[in-house]
């Protein structure tokens, strides 16, 4: 056996349930197939009439189109079509590479700003904004930043990673407790948003927002715990920005607060107004009961109009322990909001009627979420990139094992990459 056959088999054992079910279901498998179905996939609420695919929970390794050179681990990714994207790995020395493929992820070109990696600094992970094959911009931080005389910026390239150039450094006076960058968009070349966590306490969570109005050159502190803005407590986990003044801030209070955590600026981030959603229908006292913890997350808006924010519940008053999960969605850019039932999950919509929920179960709806319907079932957690509603990549983990993943037929069936690092 090849050391490349073993690195296949040791990947299909770690990503799945074990590699005695994989060798029984192959054996019984009359055809060659690179991927191994499941169970059969059931509907949520009714049975629709199209016949869908089994799904699978094995990750099958293919072969790169290279002899590898450097293998190096994808952790973040953001593919722009079939062949072309940005992504973020680690060759193994501990410093976060930011990348770009042109091969659907199987090989990657380092294009990381030179002085961003410079030996001994304390800023080793980054967090990027892919916008199109030239334009990204990408921030370093670390846990020592606070520590140190390290100063933050933003890095942008406009020639596809060929230059790099830096931000005036981050205003990070009186933050001095952590600086925990997780959110960065840019909603056009010149108009973008860096949130950064940095500090908790008393069931808050401090967070500074930085905004750029000339394509990340400078980044000026529009808001922060001083300030505060309307957004101090509760843990904030995602920001979705629709046009240079309107964005949503999704969190949760883990029972602290009865009602869903939702916020919605109008002014570019310098305000943000609580966004009260009514009740769902099956369960009209849920927002107010106090032994019930809410969050909302996953923004997605396919316009200024059209969203979709996913909703969960934590009841504290079963045992064990239930989680509800409800689809709310807008057609007048929050106005109003209905919602439905939501096998939870991470959202993703192509259009107003077909969307996914994405997990270690996947479903997808047809019907704007009236129907959902189990897709797959795999083994790991994963973070998901769709360009298109057919091709798929994830990043998969399972306990400490990492694996970049891909989908030709919209989730259905995951094969493994084994991507490398290529001049």
């Amino acid at each position: 056996m090849s050391s490349g056959e073993l690195l296949g088999l040791v990947l299909i054992c770690l990503f799945t349930a074990g590699c005695g079910l994989v060798a029984a279901e192959e054996a019984a498998t009359p055809t060659a197939t690179s991927t191994i179905p499941a169970t059969t996939p059931t509907p949520t609420q009714a049975q629709p009439t199209a016949t869908i695919a089994p799904p699978t929970a094995t990750l099958v390794p293919t072969a790169s189109s290279q002899s590898p050179s450097q293998p190096i681990t994808i952790t973040a990714i953001t593919m722009l079509d079939t062949n072309l994207g940005w992504g973020i790995g680690d060759t193994g020395e501990g410093v976060d590479h930011v990348l770009q493929t042109t091969d659907g992820g199987r090989t990657w070109r380092d294009l990381s700003p030179a002085e961003a990696l410079s030996e001994g600094t304390p800023l080793t992970q980054a967090l990027g904004y892919f916008q199109s094959p030239e334009r990204a911009w990408v921030t370093y931080y670390g846990p020592e930043v606070v520590t140190t005389e390290a100063s933050p910026v933003v890095w942008h390239t406009m020639d596809g990673g060929r230059s790099w150039q830096a931000s005036q450094p981050l205003d990070r006076s009186g933050l001095e407790e952590i600086f925990d960058p997780s959110h960065l968009q840019f909603i056009d070349e010149d108009t973008g948003w860096l949130l950064v966590h940095v500090g908790v306490g008393m069931s808050h969570d401090y967070v500074a927002y930085y905004k750029s109005t000339d394509g990340g050159q400078t980044f000026k502190r529009i808001l922060d715990p001083y300030n505060d803005g309307g957004i101090q407590a509760c843990y904030k986990n995602d920001m979705l920005f629709t046009d240079t003044q309107h964005g949503w801030l999704t969190g949760t209070c883990n029972g602290v607060a009865a009602g869903v955590l939702l916020f919605q600026t109008a002014d570019g981030g310098l305000t943000w107004q609580t966004v009260t959603l009514p009740a769902p229908a099956d369960s009209p006292d849920l927002f107010t009961r106090f032994d019930v913890a809410c969050g909302s997350n996953w923004p997605v808006f396919l316009d200024k109009q059209t969203g979709y924010i996913a909703v969960a519940c934590d009841l504290y008053d079963q045992e064990p322990r239930t989680t509800v999960d409800y689809l709310y969605f807008t057609q007048d850019g929050g106005e109003t909001w209905k919602s439905t039932s939501y096998p939870g999950g991470e959202l993703r919509f192509f259009d107003a009627q077909t969307g996914l929920a994405l997990g270690k179960e996947t479903y997808k709806t047809k019907d704007a979420g009236a129907i959902w319907t189990k897709i797959s079932v795999v083994s790991w957690e994963g973070s998901f990139d769709f360009p298109d509603e057919d091709h798929a990549w994830a990043v998969a983990r399972s306990e400490d094992q990492v694996a970049l993943v891909f989908s030709e037929d919209g989730g259905q069936y995951w094969s493994i990459l084994e991507p490398v690092l290529v001049p």
